[in-house]
């Protein structure tokens, strides 16, 4: 192979070489790293855009070729690009794009490719500054914040404003820096001008180019948001019917059609906006209710889903290597905002708590709360993020000795990290260490509850899960927006629950149904896990729309009611003693789960607490759950239930070594 390396790789057979190469550098064969330098070398040859970027996939897919080349690569890459720029501008933006990758991983230092993405003119060809915008925005998300970094990369794009080829993608991008903007301030009145310059850079995106659903859906977020601080329903309602509009037609237009694998991770920001669309009919309706959310709720929708669209796999292996960015999110926070954000969540679940039919909180607990959650110094106060203060808060220098911070901080770690030591002590000096622990429930499940992306098991198996409820016929409209949306959240608290360290909702570690039980220990009971998934959706983003053993469904009723106006999804809640593989499973529970939707959506979830023996461990989350279908006799139509089993009566891995150690 060494020797003729360098020639492959300026030849069409680039890519199949790569790949082999990648593999050698995998497996550690012998001579892999002479011959791939070779490679590298040569690939400053390769006249064709396709076989270069097929080649740049394979390679930037092995970590091991990224850390022991990657600094070769970018060097090759950049080399010559102003000449390679004249002669062929498309295989230059190539070239450029492969080096941004490098750099946004953090295999490389950006500066090299920063230079080169801002240097151009204006007799530069439109073959290359066409895919720049998109190149510099991706750039200013990965390093929002650094103005010395972030300042020539927006004058990059201003300049683009006047070329005709990249005017539309650079009026695109600027509204993205104007949205970072909003989403980064620390006062109201300068998210609402930030939100307000983005909106009509958006508008102003998709009028030029109709297909613009980005754009759309973008302005749609920011018009919402302004509509909440107006109290203005009429606009927010039509707000939502833009922004589903706007997802519909992208998921269209975008069907079927090749993505770089770079960029795939954007595409899975579709239940994101899902979401907030939701939130956003919902909130229509019910306006006046300020238990809803408020305007730092919607703004907190609005972060997860631009970070979910704006994520990127520039290195799109399987594993990560040491030092390498697999995903890279945009590096935006506002701690003021997710603070916001999660106190509306929080009042909301203590007052839904208080309602309920055995509230967990005795009613002096609920009301000394609410209190203190409205109280000026935790609801309005207005911290800077820690990143961006200058001198230390003097307020917070004696935190650590205020009176019952370190009670806070052991019961209730979430809760401190949401508001600081000082303020959590403050917020539950009257409270007893059990209802610290069910508030702190309500913290945990809510951050855990956000939109997150390029998980390594939830984002495969909710792909799945949705690619077969596809087969449905049913599963179309607004079936498939709701429907979604339920099931990523039951996902998460699934995925939540098999982590033992997760706290359930008001559970001491002694309580919670998912320990190891000795063989006299009376078994948790189904409800147990019912509260803690209902106070689970009731902490996040689907709050306000749950009823529990609501009675006269398929004569019948109903352990959990998800109501998404005129549709509705059941969640029947078992327990299971004695065999839970899923034929016992689905012959035991599945019928009765699936006869919740003989009057409405044929839809519905079943969750089962598996009390059975797991000596040698539990079962990975994604083994336990599925989608089953039932068809009673002399029927059309198909039932489908989403089926996950909550593994209980579970050993610690410290307790399955120490087993393992006495039986050897």
């Amino acid at each position: 192979m060494r020797g003729e390396s360098g020639a492959v790789a300026a030849s069409p057979f680039a890519p199949v070489l790569a790949a082999a190469l990648a593999d050698a550098a995998r497996r550690d064969a012998t001579g892999w790293r002479e011959a791939l330098a070779e490679f590298v070398d040569g690939l400053g040859g390769q006249p064709s855009l396709l076989a270069l970027t097929g080649a740049l996939d394979e390679l930037l897919a092995e970590p091991v070729v990224v850390r022991t080349h990657g600094t070769r690569l970018h060097d090759v890459l950049l080399r010559d690009l102003t000449a390679a720029i004249e002669q062929n501008p498309l295989l230059a933006a190539g070239r450029l794009e492969g080096a941004v990758r490098l750099a946004i991983s953090d295999a490389v230092a950006p500066f090299g490719v920063l230079d080169e993405l801002t240097d151009f003119g204006p007799g530069t060809p439109e073959d290359f500054t066409e895919p720049l915008p998109r190149l510099l925005g991706a750039a200013m998300d990965r390093w929002a914040g650094e103005a010395a970094i972030t300042a020539p990369l927006r004058e990059a794009l201003d300049r683009l404003r006047h070329d005709d080829a990249a005017a539309v993608d650079a009026i695109f991008e600027l509204g993205c820096d104007d949205l970072r903007a909003a989403l980064t301030a620390a006062e109201m009145p300068a998210v609402l001008a930030a939100l307000t310059e983005a909106r009509a850079r958006f508008a102003t995106a998709d009028a030029a180019e109709q297909a613009r659903h980005d754009a759309r859906a973008h302005g749609a977020a920011c018009d919402a948001v302004l509509a909440f601080a107006a109290q203005d329903r009429p606009r927010l309602a039509e707000a939502a019917d833009r922004l589903t509009a706007a997802l519909d037609q992208r998921s269209a237009w975008l069907r079927g059609t090749h993505q770089p694998p770079w960029l795939r991770p954007r595409h899975a920001a579709e239940p994101a906006w899902r979401r907030l669309v939701l939130m956003l009919r919902s909130a229509s309706e019910r306006l006046a209710e300020t238990i809803w959310m408020d305007v730092w709720e919607a703004l907190g929708a609005v972060l997860d889903a631009y970070t979910q669209v704006r994520t990127l796999r520039p290195l799109p292996g399987e594993q990560v290597a040491p030092g390498l960015a697999a995903v890279v999110e945009p590096t935006i926070e506002n701690a003021i905002l997710r603070k916001q954000s999660l106190l509306a969540a929080l009042r909301r679940s203590v007052v839904e708590a208080r309602c309920a039919e055995h509230p967990p909180l005795p009613p002096r607990a609920t009301q000394l709360l609410l209190e203190r959650i409205e109280a000026p110094d935790t609801r309005h106060r207005r911290d800077l993020p820690h990143t961006s203060r200058t001198a230390p808060d003097p307020d917070e220098d004696d935190e650590a000795h205020h009176p019952g911070s370190g009670r806070a901080q052991r019961i209730a770690p979430a809760l401190v990290r949401l508001l600081g030591q000082r303020q959590a002590a403050g917020l539950t000096t009257e409270l007893g260490d059990d209802e610290l622990r069910l508030l702190d429930g309500v913290v945990h499940g809510s951050e855990v509850a956000q939109s997150r992306t390029a998980h390594p098991v939830l984002d495969p198996l909710l792909q799945r899960l949705l690619g077969e409820l596809a087969e449905s016929p049913q599963f179309i409209g607004e079936v498939r927006e709701t429907f979604s949306l339920l099931l990523e959240q039951t996902l998460r608290f699934l995925l939540s629950r098999a982590d033992l360290a997760t706290r359930t909702w008001g559970a001491s570690p002694a309580d919670d149904y998912r320990r190891r039980l000795s063989a006299d220990e009376p078994r948790p009971r189904e409800r147990q896990l019912q509260q803690d998934y209902q106070q689970w959706l009731a902490s996040g983003q689907l709050g306000g729309l749950l009823a529990v053993e609501a009675a006269d469904l398929a004569m019948g009723r109903a352990d959990m009611v998800t109501d998404f106006g005129p549709l509705r999804y059941t969640t029947e809640i078992k327990r299971e003693l004695r065999d839970a593989s899923r034929e016992a499973i689905e012959s035991r529970y599945l019928p009765q789960a699936a006869e919740y939707g003989n009057t409405n959506a044929p839809f519905g979830q079943l969750l089962v607490l598996d009390l059975t023996p797991h000596p040698h461990g539990a079962p990975r989350v994604d083994e336990s759950i599925w989608l089953a279908r039932h068809r009673p006799p002399g029927s059309e139509i198909d039932r489908l239930v989403v089926i996950g089993v909550v593994t209980g009566n579970r050993s610690t891995p410290h307790e399955l070594s120490a087993r393992a150690g006495l039986r050897q």
